[in-house]
């Protein structure tokens, strides 16, 4: 099962549950009409028909019952799956293992117990199987009837054409959840959740492309290191929340005086970069200028104004690898602050 929240896991459980009691019951219908032709070419009393359909309409019913009801619903499920394994062992030996019936109950069971929990759990429904076969094969006088009639073959197709079927939509569906899954993984990597500006690994990824274009082409970029002035103290003074709410309005003012094909990722806690491709040094600090000034126009819900102090770097040499330009921003956001903050510094 996902180890995701409580929440995934528990619809993930819930589906699997479903799912299972789903195929038991499409499993055990399409099924009883192979085993009832079969014990009807043996001349079997009209009881022991009537067993095999309650069986096949009771059994399900009785199983679902029992896993939406347990505390323990995936426990209780593998058991339930094991007692499914001993009911087809025992009538594939009432029939005297008529070949077809017998090996369409075995190839049901052994592939629902491989999708469901590999080997291992495979391996225990084999012994159940096994087991039950036995007994059923005893109580019945050890018959052996391995010839298939024709007549027992067409009531077996019910079970051939809708069960495969309903494998590959069981399968399909299954798979389309894990591709959503992992495109939702694949965006949270690219996306810091609590500001929607570029992950720090994903803004990383852009500006390591911006360094590669500028060797190979020699085009011009800036860097923008910002970090909000005294973020400490706002934390302290009117807590968490209110300082979460104020990296969101950063971020959304960030975004908003960006121009198209610049970039903004959380580089930190309270630091942001910026990636200017196309941009040189002049426009890059006036650019920072605006959003300093933006940030001080916004109004925060914190009872106190919110600054930034922004380092610039303009890519060139000595500045052409990814930790030598984003340390040259680094450096000049570091000279913001000793010059007092709220202020850009190159």
């Amino acid at each position: 099962m996902p180890s995701d929240s409580p929440g995934t896991v528990g619809s993930s459980l819930a589906r699997f549950v479903r799912h299972t009691s789903l195929m038991r019951g499409l499993g055990f219908f399409a099924a009883a009409f192979g085993i009832a032709s079969s014990l009807v070419d043996r001349g079997v009393s009209d009881w022991l028909l009537l067993v095999v359909g309650i069986n096949a309409v009771a059994w399900p019913l009785l199983a679902w019952q029992l896993s939406e009801t347990s505390t323990q619903p995936l426990r209780t499920t593998y058991r339930l799956l094991l007692v499914d394994t001993a009911i087809a062992g025992f009538w594939s030996a009432v029939t005297g293992f008529d070949l077809l019936p017998s090996a369409m109950l075995m190839a049901m069971m052994m592939m629902d117990r491989l999708i469901a929990g590999g080997w291992r759990l495979a391996l225990r429904a084999l012994a159940a199987m096994l087991a039950a076969a036995l007994v059923g094969w005893s109580l019945a006088g050890f018959p052996f009837h391995p010839q298939t009639t024709f007549r027992t073959m067409l009531w077996c197709m019910p079970f051939f054409v809708l069960y495969p079927l309903a494998i590959g939509a069981v399968a399909w569906h299954l798979t389309e959840r894990v591709r959503a899954r992992k495109r939702e993984l694949e965006q949270d990597s690219r996306v810091d959740p609590q500001t929607g500006l570029a992950s720090r690994r994903q803004w990383q990824a852009q500006v390591i492309a911006e360094v590669r274009r500028y060797r190979r082409h020699g085009t011009v970029a800036s860097l923008l290191m910002l970090d909000i002035d005294h973020f400490k103290r706002i934390n302290d003074a009117e807590g968490h929340l209110a300082g979460d709410e104020v990296i969101r309005k950063v971020a959304n003012c960030v975004l908003q005086g960006l121009r198209g094909g610049d970039s903004a990722g959380r580089f930190g806690g309270d630091e942001f970069g910026v990636l200017l491709p196309g941009t040189a040094r002049e426009a890059a600090l006036d650019l920072a200028r605006r959003l300093g000034q933006a940030v001080r126009d916004c109004v925060f819900g914190a009872g106190q104004p919110v600054t930034l102090s922004i380092g610039v770097a303009e890519i060139g040499p000595g500045l052409d690898g990814f930790e030598s330009w984003t340390g040259a921003a680094d450096a000049a956001l570091y000279r913001a602050k000793m010059a007092g903050r709220d202020c850009v510094r190159e």
